[in-house]
This record gives structure tokens, sequence and C-alpha cells, in this order.
């Protein structure tokens, strides 16, 4: 049994190449794999999706798509200083996206590498603009640029993400992460392109006044606090990512909190105070996971952030506050509160869930159950999903010719729990078609 509920997500990156890193990531508690293509392609991020794969098969993979973000090129490190001029674009620093020089204007706030450096837009020409620098630091190569005042509606979907969507399935991932969601429409049109599940990552200022819409329409939904917190006004991040993880919760999808969580373990062995009290509020929120990404992807102790992320969530869950969970006006909701307040009542050992799809595992984690739920799947890639629902521990079932699917998942919890356990058992998609949906006591 799982003594943590909240499930973590990791990004690969060179960090993880060399020796048993991943191998360590892994084991230490990393439940699905996040694969940024910012800065590379499908096939580019394979042999790492590979090795991961080797070292657990049903580990589960998230591809996170680039975007129209803005971002500079390669250069050396350079050091920039407050009240210095510097230029973007022919004869300064290089921008990979011309489109930069078209999107501000003079007295616009230009950020780099999440508002870590902030400058000011003096002059415009045709392929440059000269900043003030407001705040300095070092400027490196591929650092995101940021434009709030930005009003230019790119597509969402780019011609390189396209690209990279149409070659994903050599990484046969579980989840894609569509970045600068602004509409609904954006992810109704990778539905067109992809059989993935739809992460929408929120991170502009266009996607909170579309939350309602945007959290209904996709699978998961994301708190992306890096750019949010540039795109809108940085004290305004806390309050916001309140209400989306809210706005998950009261739909009952799966909501990610993200950027910056255990930052300062990079570099350091261990994390700040303010990092730590951060990943327990998001918890408290009722956030299903939280995400590692320079921690993980170019740290200096990939399972170290793992094994301190693991501990501050085990610590933190049994302070959570009672959860409402989504509407039951829904039969199928009304069932897995049903489930879940049986379960607690009765003091089960787990509760049950076959499933081939996952919905009645997600619906069961919706309402926070104290008990854990061992979600049973004759479908594999069911069971690589079920690793980012919260609370779910998801499990491979084989069912043998002839045998009733029930009666195998009964048969696989036997071997899974000590003889004598009492469980519920949750059956929303029953496999004889009419037979009513099933939520059951059994003792194993």
């Amino acid at each position: 049994m799982m003594k943590r509920r909240t499930k973590i997500i990791a990004t690969l990156g060179p960090a993880l190449d060399e020796g048993d890193a991943l191998a360590r990531l892994i084991a230490a508690g990393a439940d699905v794999l996040r694969v940024n293509l910012s800065h590379a392609s499908p096939r580019q991020q394979l042999e790492r999706v590979l090795r991961a794969r080797a070292i657990k098969p049903d580990v589960a993979i998230m591809v996170d798509l680039c975007g129209p973000k803005l971002r500079l090129g390669e250069l050396q490190d350079l050091l920039v200083n407050a009240n210095e001029d510097v230029i973007l674009g022919a004869g300064g620093v290089p921008v990979a996206d011309p489109s930069l020089y078209s999107r501000v204007k003079p007295g616009d706030p230009v950020y780099i590498a999440d508002g870590t450096i902030a400058l000011e837009a003096k002059e415009i020409g045709e392929d440059f603009v000269k900043c003030r620098v407001i705040v300095g630091g070092v400027i490196r190569s591929r650092k995101g640029i940021n434009l709030p005042l930005d009003v230019s509606d790119l597509p969402c979907l780019t011609e390189k993400d396209r690209a990279d969507v149409a070659d994903i399935d050599c990484l046969s991932p579980d989840f894609v992460a569509l970045s600068y969601v602004r509409h609904e429409d954006d992810l109704t049109e990778l539905r067109k392109l992809t059989k993935y599940p739809i992460v929408a990552k929120i991170e502009k200022q266009q996607a909170l006044d579309r939350l309602t819409q945007i959290v209904a329409s996709a699978d998961a939904v994301m708190v992306a606090r890096g750019d949010l917190g540039v795109e809108i006004p940085i004290e305004r991040v806390p309050a916001n990512q309140k209400k989306l993880i809210r706005e998950a919760n009261r739909v009952g999808h799966t909501v990610i909190t993200a950027t910056q969580m255990l930052m300062s373990m990079v570099t350091n062995p261990l994390p700040t105070r303010a990092e730590v009290t951060d990943v327990a509020n998001a918890v408290l929120d009722g956030t299903d996971c939280v995400m590692l990404s320079e921690e993980t992807a170019v740290g200096r102790d990939p399972a170290g952030v793992v094994n301190m992320m693991v501990r501050v969530l085990a610590e933190t869950e049994p302070l959570l506050p009672e959860h409402i969970g989504p509407s039951r006006s829904i039969p199928e909701n009304a069932l897995a509160y049903a489930a879940a307040k049986l379960a607690e009542d009765i003091g089960a050992a787990a509760i049950i869930a076959p499933t081939r799809t996952g919905v009645s595992a997600l619906r069961l984690a919706a309402f926070r159950p104290k008990q854990p739920i061992l979600a049973y799947s004759r479908n594999p890639a069911t069971t690589r999903r079920l690793h980012m629902a919260w609370g779910v521990t998801p499990i491979d079932l084989v069912v043998p010719e002839g045998m009733d699917p029930l009666e195998a998942t009964l048969a696989a919890a036997r071997r899974d729990l000590p003889a004598g356990s009492r469980v519920v058992l949750l059956d929303i998609s029953p496999s004889h078609p009419g037979v009513p949906s099933l939520v059951n006591v059994i003792t194993l």
C-alpha cells in the first residue's frame, strides 16, 4: 500500500542520463516522467523514454509540447546589470523567433527566464529590440521570453508542435500537455491530431478568463506557475492557483501544480522552508500531482529531490481537510462517493476498482477516500495513465481464458492483500451489459 497519495511528475533531462540516476529516480517514487519538447523532437527524446520503460515498463510518460513560446538563441552566458542597455536580436543577444520585433512596443516589459531578468523595451527595429535592464542577471541560451502586454493572436499549436504530435507515437506517451492554452477551442484542435489524453497548461490571462470552459474540456490541467507568474502580476499567482485547483476538483479532473516547487535543490542538498511549505499548501489545496522540472532535469541529485518530495507529501496528507468532490447528482459520482464513505465507515483495507478505461478509479480519486484505491485493469494503457491519479495504485490484470473479469479481479486482490481483509468493491462499468453497477463489501 502506498504511504502517500499525491503523485509526483519528474522531468527527464541530462542529469538523468548518467549511470543509474534514472533508476534511482524511479525507485525514489516518480510516478510520471515528463518529456519536454521545447528543445528537442520526440525522436531525440526516444532513448530516454526507452531507458525509463526498460527500468519500469508501466511508467507513465507525459509529453509536453513547446507551444508558441519566444526563446533566445544560442549564446555565451552574458551578465547584464540594472540600468544597462541590452539589444535583443541583430547586433546583440540572438533571438530564435523574429516575431518578437512585431509583438513589442516601447515601454513594454520584457521578461527573460521566468521573470528572473526584467527589461523594458526602449527602441524597436525591424530585426532588434533595444531594452533597458530593470533587474539584471545572467542571460543564458534558449531561455524563454515573456511579453505580458502582447495581444497578438498566434495559434496555440505551432508548426513544431504539429510535427511533434505527428511523431509522438514513437514514445508511446500517456498524456500530451498543451502549452499556452487560451481557449477551449485550442484543445479541440489538438484532439483532432492525437488520441492521447490532453493536459491543458494554464499560463495565460486569457486561459484564466475562460477557466471553467477549459477545465471542463481538458482531461487534466496544470498550474504552470513559471510563465503564469510573468504573464500576470506575480502577487496574483497564489489566488489563481487555488482557484484553478478548486475548479478542477469541482468537476473531478486531475490537476497538477508545477514550477519551482523545490527549485533550490537544483544546486543545494536541502530545499528552503518556503518551498516545502509551498508543496504542502498545494496538497492541502487539493492538487492531484506535483511536478519537478529543473530539479530533476539538470539538478545535482534528482533522486534526492523526489525523496524529499515524498517526505513532504507523506507528512502533509494526514492534514487534508474534508473534500467535497464533484457533483453527486451524476449517478456514477454518487456511487463512487458511496464506496468511499462505506470504506471509511467500516475501516476497509482498500477500495477495489476493476476498470477498463480508468473512469471508475478517477471518480473514486475525486472524492479523496481515506482508503487506498486498487485499480485493476486489463488495459496496460489504462494502468499507466492511472499513475497520475491521486491515491490510486494501478495494477495490471491478467484474465485467464474463460474466467469472469470480476472473479479475476478478486483473485488478484486476494494475492495483493492479507487473507481476511475487508474491502469495498466498486464496479461502475460491469463486464456484462445490462447488469447494474455494484458497490459491495467483500471479505477476501
